[in-house]
């Protein structure tokens, strides 16, 4: 039986519909590999050619190994040959470069910058950020913050200047000129405002208009934009994800050279922001194997500075099917890839945010703020919820390690049980009595979590990765709007978690939140409720018995999230053998004097003992500095 889940094949948050606008102008060419190829090197023209593997003994600042034993903190560590090969005193790194074969490494001081292993975002999406990247921003966050004056007259001011511009239109084949926008989130306005077919209705009927909402899971369209894809005013401009996905055909996508332009900008930032390793969390999930090899093709290529993983969005029977008979996930290989398949991808609901996660009670905020179409509760996308069970064993009678996105805990209840079924269904590989068992299955996000949830995640064995910027961003409105104090306590409870022995990971969900491990440690450590009033000078903080030490929040976004991407023997920390993916730091972020971690500098990111970001204000000197 194939379960088609009713938004359609993709779930906007972590597949995205979306990508049916991806991109035919390319694919349908015969030779359009040989094309991608082609624009590939014309993006690598742009840049400078990437640096070869150096040879280093780099010491003179703070060291964090987060070796899984021995010296968290050391004087020196040596690479080479892409891998690290030893670390300790400065004399000791010396000695052990020298009896491995390379004799006088040249030296690099970090004049009390802090080195620590390149940060792993273990959730993100490449190729819908890249697209997002090409529309007008109508969203909250300025770089790594909220616009403290984020509003609907904001987001009306940038739709009037895009229809003013032609370049800031896309042109569709039947010639309209279309106003795409991303980002729009009524929930971080500080008046809450639903764009619908009224709202549109001052910006005329002479261009199509789209805007998708930050979650992913909602769209908002103008009248002339409904007539394009057929869809009836009945919803009032307000779409969710079935309606959506109608739309997609009607939208005109990038050239394939902005497409690509797109995605070396995404991967970039994500270098700049000490990203060594990015997990596409949902690859494959309108284009199905085309997207994979597209991005398989860019990140085998001088274009890519980052190391790629991916898990493969399967709701559906047929692309479970087509992904086993395809693949096998690669957990345990040692080489220096730059791209792996390690996973399957479920989405079971939507977004709390969005008000389409799967609760037990309704959402708070219901009676005022209501998605067409949408119940009180949100919605389950398994219809009967128990045909989710049978598919979620299907992944691990193939033996793939799986990660369920669950957000609302009606959902949280229905993905354990169903766990609960797959693991100890007898055709389920035999699975040890250990944490560290091999497949490590994952819930996503995990927002809302009771203390029973966390018991059973504890016996199942399963990690949760949260998206902590559901606490930073939205905190305040879960608190005060969506969910209510006694319900918003429950959300992203890390601490728990992790003394109830989950290992525990960070993610940022981009496009959905901004890229940066700064950042997300920053919440979990602090969990200020940035949309909030001060209280004595200070953000209030959302359940502050759940926040992370310093170190804790580092593990979550090195060694932790490598762990749960089946990498940790790679990356996610400073140890001989591991590949040399580093990041130099201006500051410490386990200073305990230090409060704005995003605001720390990266100041290099290294990848396979190779850099591949340097700041302007480059705060280290090298004694034989590294090409840049």
């Amino acid at each position: 039986m194939s379960h088609r889940h009713p938004h359609g094949p993709g779930c906007a948050c972590c597949s995205l519909p979306l990508l049916a606008q991806l991109n035919d102008e390319l694919f349908e060419r015969p030779d359009w590999q040989d094309e991608a190829k082609r624009l590939i090197r014309q993006q690598e023209k742009k840049r400078l050619p990437p640096a070869p593997p150096q040879t280093l003994v780099i010491y003179g600042g703070p060291i964090h190994t987060l070796a899984s034993s021995g010296r968290q903190t050391v004087d020196a560590v040596g690479i080479a040959k892409g891998r690290i090969v030893a670390t300790g005193s400065r004399e000791e790194v010396q000695q052990a470069m020298s009896a491995a074969g390379f004799k006088k490494p040249e030296e690099m001081s970090l004049e009390g910058a802090t080195l620590l292993p390149g940060f792993v975002d273990p959730h993100m999406h490449i190729l819908p950020s890249a697209l997002f990247a090409t529309w007008q921003y109508v969203g909250a966050f300025a770089g790594q913050r909220l616009r403290p004056d984020y509003g609907i007259a904001g987001v009306v001011d940038t739709v009037r200047a895009a229809l003013a511009d032609p370049k800031k239109q896309h042109k569709a084949k039947d010639g309209a000129a279309w106003v795409l926008g991303f980002g729009i989130d009524p929930s971080l306005m500080r008046d809450w405002t639903e764009p619908d077919l009224d709202w549109f209705a001052q910006f005329g009927d002479k261009h199509p208009i789209f805007l998708m909402n930050a979650s992913g899971h909602i769209g908002y369209a103008n009248a002339p934009a409904l007539a394009k894809a057929g869809i009836s005013p009945e919803c009032k401009g307000v779409l969710v994800e079935e309606q959506v996905l109608q739309m997609m055909p009607a939208l005109p996508a990038p050239s394939p050279a902005a497409l690509l332009a797109s995605i070396d900008q995404v991967l970039h930032q994500a270098a700049a922001m000490g990203n060594t390793t990015l997990f596409d969390a949902g690859l494959g999930s309108s284009k199905g194997l085309l997207e994979v090899i597209l991005l398989e093709l860019v990140a085998q290529t001088a274009l890519n500075p980052v190391r790629i993983a991916a898990a493969l969005f399967a709701n559906e029977t047929r692309q479970m099917d087509e992904w086993t008979r395809l693949f096998r996930p690669d957990l345990d290989g040692v080489e220096d890839k730059r791209f792996s398949i390690k996973a399957l991808k479920l989405v079971s609901d939507g977004s709390n945010q969005g008000l389409t996660g799967y609760q037990s009670e309704a959402y708070k905020c219901y009676p005022q703020h209501q998605v067409p179409n949408v119940p009180a509760t949100g919605l389950f996308n398994f219809r009967p919820p128990s045909t989710f069970a049978p598919h979620l064993l299907q992944a691990v009678e193939h033996g793939w390690p799986a990660m369920v996105h669950a957000n609302g805990d009606k959902a949280i209840d229905e993905v354990l049980q169903a766990y609960e079924h797959a693991l100890n269904h007898p055709s389920a590989p035999p699975r040890p009595d250990c944490v560290g068992k091999r497949l490590r299955h994952r819930i996503e996000h995990a927002s809302l979590l009771t203390d029973e949830h966390i018991s059973q995640m504890a016996q199942l064995q399963l990690s949760p990765s949260f998206l902590i910027g559901h606490v930073g961003y939205w905190g305040h409105a879960f608190q005060q709007t969506i969910l209510g104090d006694a319900r918003a306590k429950l959300l992203d409870r890390c601490l728990s978690a992790k003394r109830a022995g989950l290992r525990v990971s960070l993610h940022s969900d981009h496009f959905v939140t901004p890229l940066g491990g700064l950042r997300m440690m920053e919440q979990a450590i602090f969990r200020a409720m940035e949309a909030a009033p001060e209280q004595a000078g200070a953000k209030p903080a959302l359940n502050p018995a759940e926040r992370l030490d310093r170190l804790s929040a580092l593990r979550a976004v090195t060694l932790d999230a490598a762990w749960q991407c089946h990498m940790d023997h790679l990356v996610g920390s400073l140890e001989p053998g591991k590949l040399a993916d580093l990041v130099v730091l201006e500051q410490d972020p386990l200073d305990p004097a230090l409060s704005n971690l995003r605001d720390i500098a990266v100041l290099q990111t290294w990848r396979s003992g190779a850099p591949v970001h340097l700041h302007a204000k480059l705060g280290c000197a090298t004694e034989t500095a590294p090409p840049a």
